[in-house]
């Protein structure tokens, strides 16, 4: 993605089941990768359901995880033991995070801003 179409997301409010973190993260592996991400049923206020989804979805298994991340892979990220949250690893000005969360909206970080955040861990997943 570019600097340009980032800037066009940034500060756009999160909706939870409209334009939540995966609502979010599958609209631009869509629009700029070509990749159909599913709808996930899940209550994003349902921290449970979330973290179930992410380790046991079947769309899971059509990403691999990676060391070194590129343009475009997905980035899970926790809080505790599980990973909870999903961004987008976008090239820009060294890597950051684009990633739309609950009561910042879009934005978009770099991995010590969100760790800064309480998200300390993250792994980067590249679809297959």
């Amino acid at each position: 993605m570019t600097p340009e179409q980032i800037t066009q997301y940034i500060g756009m409010p999160w909706v939870s089941g409209e334009w939540d973190c995966w609502a979010f993260f599958r609209h631009c592996q869509k629009t700029y990768y070509g990749i159909d991400v599913p709808t996930v049923d899940v209550d994003a206020l349902d921290l449970r359901q979330v973290i179930a989804a992410m380790e046991s979805h079947e769309e899971r298994s059509k990403w691999h995880e990676v060391t070194e991340p590129h343009d475009g892979d997905a980035v899970l990220m926790q809080r505790n033991r599980y990973p909870s949250h999903i961004g987008l690893w976008v090239n820009v000005d060294g890597g950051r995070v684009l990633h739309c969360a609950q009561g910042m909206g879009v934005v978009c970080q770099t991995k010590q801003a969100l760790a800064l955040d309480g998200w300390g861990a993250m792994t980067f997943w590249r679809h297959r």
